[in-house]
């Protein structure tokens, strides 16, 4: 399965400086891209001027949305940009290659997106739309914090300086534990979405895990996960039991920090709304 890496820094040098370290590496230098509120693909379309705010967000979360396909993630990166801030992604990578890459990118101090949204929530910010029926199917965290294993003199305090300047200047959040460099899978491996199958999940999860304190957001992924697979070409026609053990390795590769066995019943539920 192919993924998509991506990173936020609050230097436009630190983002180039691990893009350039990426295709040294061997990467392919045409599916790296660093995106900022200049990038053509979010100010030269057409009918959108550099001083209308209110089109550019738009665009911004609309080239995400494309990006990332319906992972509520894409709201955060969204305004990420709107905030001054740059977004690196490689696109169409291989397992390997994703983690060859989150080693390299770590190395720059890529913020952790997480404390960031949150601040920006307390300042405010309402972040995903009440009413976004979208997917949220579950990033994998690649780092709980920068490596500082061959980061470049100076360049973390040079990072950790610029992050005060975020939100108008309030305080940075802590730079504690965060998912700082993230994968998804593709958008063209994503599950189609929809308001029904929100709904049904959503509904599930109420009657089954609610009453344990498990949150809808934490089973939604692992819907989603069973609902894709039983879709995808590589598995239809089969039975659970023939895929449940490449199912479950997928899964614990994908999502480490959520263990097979508190999740296995859902992947099941979604994929047998497919298949029943």
């Amino acid at each position: 399965m192919a993924h998509t890496l991506a990173a936020v820094f609050a230097l436009r040098d630190m983002a180039e400086r691990a893009r350039h370290d990426l295709i040294t590496a061997g990467l392919p230098g045409a599916s790296i891209r660093l995106h900022d509120a200049g990038s053509d693909e979010f100010s030269a379309t057409e009918n959108i001027r550099r001083d209308d705010s209110d089109s550019l967000l738009d665009n911004i979360k609309h080239f995400f949305s494309d990006l990332f396909g319906g992972h509520a993630d894409r709201h955060i990166y969204a305004e990420a940009v709107r905030r001054g801030h740059v977004v690196l992604t490689l696109e169409g990578a291989s397992d390997a290659d994703i983690q060859r890459a989150t080693d390299i990118v770590e190395r720059y101090a890529p913020l952790d997106i997480d404390a960031h949204a949150d601040h920006w929530r307390a300042g405010g910010w309402q972040g995903m739309p009440p009413n976004d029926s979208a997917m949220r199917q579950g990033a994998s965290m690649q780092s709980s914090a920068p490596s500082q294993e061959g980061t470049p003199s100076g360049n973390l305090n040079a990072a950790a300086a610029a992050s005060q300047q975020f939100a108008g200047g309030m305080a940075s959040p802590p730079s504690n534990a965060g998912a700082n460099v993230r994968r998804y899978p593709s958008a063209d491996n994503l599950p189609g979405t929809s308001y029904d199958d929100e709904q049904y999940y959503r509904n599930h999860w109420s009657s089954q895990y609610a009453s344990s304190g498990g949150r809808f957001d934490d089973y939604d992924p692992a819907y989603r996960y069973g609902h894709s697979m039983a879709g995808s070409n590589s598995y239809r026609g089969q039975s659970w039991e023939e895929v449940e053990l490449e199912l479950r390795s997928n899964w614990e590769h994908t999502y480490p920090q959520s263990a097979w066995d508190d999740f296995k019943a859902a992947v099941r539920h979604g994929w047998e709304r497919v298949t029943s």
